[in-house]
């Protein structure tokens, strides 16, 4: 994430005469709208209280909350895009990762939302259902001959349109060839099922003397290898609970969530006893608490395998530690292949005095070219659109087995719940999940607790 101090406000970058790039601190530092450059000054043509004389370009502000190394990216693009639109001046606004909600939340009460914003798709639902965005029903005919369904679907609601994704980050199964080579295990393949994981991953999760979980004296309190980088340790992993036959949602929005039905339950408990009794998986995967190391077990090189979006792939290639490949999803009882995503797009701010000058800003943002070079050929994301996701692919570096991600993005079903309560719900049940993979509570009793807790936490979201 990039954080900068709050309370500071500061040009980063002039890119062109017309363009203006500037740092927002979080709402920590105040309500108020953005301290542009002199070039965006209230003398400025752009910036009159009558709005831009004829003739002159009409001033947007774009609001994302972007990674440094997507920044790096995402500016000289903006910088190209603004020369080729003379009737633009783009005013970047770049906001910490961390301070998404609170900003966006202060600025809707102060009426202060920039024209355009890229929001990340787990938040876009809260300000969604307040209609604080531009209905966009009908300007893109058929999104879904456009744009993959997975990342569309979370900027809908009560059957509208109401901000087109640009980027989504499907999971695949990785792996690490060093490990499977030492245990002499085949690598896994397109093929594989659940079990056929849970099998290879009790082989590969050793302790401290090399013994694995089958073998007597294994200690689990001493565990240097696991063989998948995580449990089941939350409910926005409700993809693996379906792969297995269950479902957390019981309702379409996943306002309304099911633990105790007994295919669910019977889906949690494999995961369960897959970390408290096999303990081949981690209860604790990003914490550290179990590999000393905060972050992603697979990417520190603590497990063998494990499922992880596609932006893990830029990550293992910066650091070149780990010889690794990828596999598609794996394959759910029902044959299928089920996989979570995390999406990103733009939403047009209901409030902008300029509404067809933003639209045009955003279906420039989401042509095929600009998401190909800014998103795709980085590296940083996959493009939602169809026609430039195949920019993700590149044959230079690894993986080996690209094509995965496109057969990801294809089944890749967004977070849910994603409704405005969703934040808190997922606070008053990450304990629980801890407690079932843990064993310190039953199984019985901890998804009748997440059942109620959850739904609780919900129930303002039910009423909408």
């Amino acid at each position: 994430m990039s954080h900068r101090a709050a309370g500071r406000h500061r040009t980063l970058f002039r890119a062109s005469a017309r363009l203006v790039v500037i740092a927002v601190a979080s709402a920590a530092a105040g309500c108020g709208g953005p301290v542009a450059s002199p070039a965006a000054s209230a003398t400025s043509p752009a910036a009159t209280a009558t709005g831009p004389a004829v003739g002159e370009p009409v001033s947007l502000r774009l609001q994302v909350s972007l990674t440094p190394e997507e920044l790096a990216s995402f500016e000289p693009a903006i910088e190209v895009l603004d020369d080729a639109h003379p009737e633009w001046t783009i005013v970047l606004e770049t906001v910490p990762q961390g301070s998404e909600v609170e900003r966006v939340t202060s600025q809707l009460a102060g009426d202060d939302l920039p024209d355009v914003l890229r929001v990340q798709g787990l938040n876009v639902q809260q300000w969604i259902r307040r209609e604080a965005f531009l209905d966009l029903s009908g300007r893109i005919p058929d999104p879904a001959a456009e744009f993959y369904p997975g990342p569309v679907e979370q900027f809908g609601w009560d059957g509208r349109l109401w901000g087109v994704p640009d980027t989504a980050s499907p999971e695949v199964v990785f792996y690490n060839r060093a490990m499977f080579d030492a245990a002499r295990l085949a690598y896994p393949t397109r093929d594989w099922t659940y079990d056929d994981m849970r099998a290879a991953a009790i082989e590969l999760t050793l302790d401290g003397a090399g013994r694995q979980p089958d073998d007597p004296g294994f200690d689990p309190a001493a565990i240097r290898q696991w063989g998948w980088n995580g449990g089941l340790t939350y409910f926005w992993q409700n993809e693996l609970v379906r792969a297995l036959g269950g479902d957390l949602c019981a309702n379409a929005d996943c306002t309304e969530m099911s633990f105790t039905d007994p295919a669910t339950a019977a889906a949690i408990e494999w995961w369960v006893t897959f970390v408290r009794d096999e303990h081949a998986a981690l209860y604790d995967p990003y914490g550290g608490s179990q590999t000393g190391v905060p972050g992603d077990p697979f990417l520190a090189g603590a497990a063998a395998m494990g499922s992880n979006g596609w932006f893990a792939v830029g990550q293992l290639n910066a650091a070149g530690a780990i010889d690794y490949g990828v596999v598609p999803p794996l394959i759910g009882v029902d044959g299928e292949r089920h996989t979570s995503l995390s999406t990103n797009g733009y939403v047009i701010a209901a409030t902008s005095a300029h509404p067809e000058e933003a639209w045009a800003l955003v279906k420039a943002l989401v042509a095929p070219e600009f998401l190909a070079s800014t998103w795709g050929r980085p590296g940083h994301a996959v493009p939602a659109r169809v026609d430039a996701a195949e920019s993700a692919i590149d044959a230079g570096h690894a993986p080996s087995n690209q094509d995965a991600v496109l057969e990801a993005m294809a089944v890749g079903r967004v977070f849910r719940p994603f409704t405005a309560s969703a934040f808190a719900a997922f606070g008053a049940t990450v304990d629980v999940f801890t407690q079932l993979n843990t064993g310190t509570i039953d199984l019985e009793a901890g998804l009748a607790q997440l059942e109620a807790a959850a739904n609780a936490a919900l129930a303002p979201d039910r009423a909408q």
